[in-house]
């Protein structure tokens, strides 16, 4: 169990560090490809706005994935650890499932995401840390 519960963490947060710091540079492509969006279709400070939220959230994606990588040990050691990546992959799968009862179900990787992001955070919920500290 310890070995998949790792496979899905590591997969989580390699793909947090990776999406979110490649979306820092490539925002009007992606969200041209992905979500449709055509920046040159918009107003330039509309655009902009756009464009400057985007790449926060993707920095905040970063972000989360970077203090993962970095505190992983103390993920699996320490349940304050635990708890506050927890928060990181719970707020993820609930800002997701608000969009899934609020509005159209989304493409479909987008929901192979949030089953993935799901099981990660119920792996994590079910294993022992190994050392509670604090």
């Amino acid at each position: 169990m310890e070995l998949i519960t790792k496979f899905f963490f590591y997969l989580y947060i390699v793909t947090l560090i990776v999406v979110g710091f490649c979306g820092l540079f490539v925002a009007p492509w992606e969200l041209r490809l992905v979500f449709h969006v055509d920046l040159n279709s918009m107003s330039a400070i509309d655009a902009a706005t756009l464009s400057s939220q985007y790449r926060f959230l993707k920095g905040l994606e970063l972000g989360c994935g970077c203090f993962s990588w970095r505190w992983r040990q103390q993920i699996f050691t320490s349940q304050p650890f635990r708890n506050s990546f927890l928060i990181i992959v719970w707020s993820g799968v609930f800002g997701r499932l608000v969009s899934l009862f609020t509005e159209q179900r989304p493409h479909t990787l987008f929901l192979i995401f949030l089953i993935l992001e799901a099981i990660t955070g119920v792996l994590m919920l079910l294993l022992k840390t190994n050392k509670q500290n604090g």
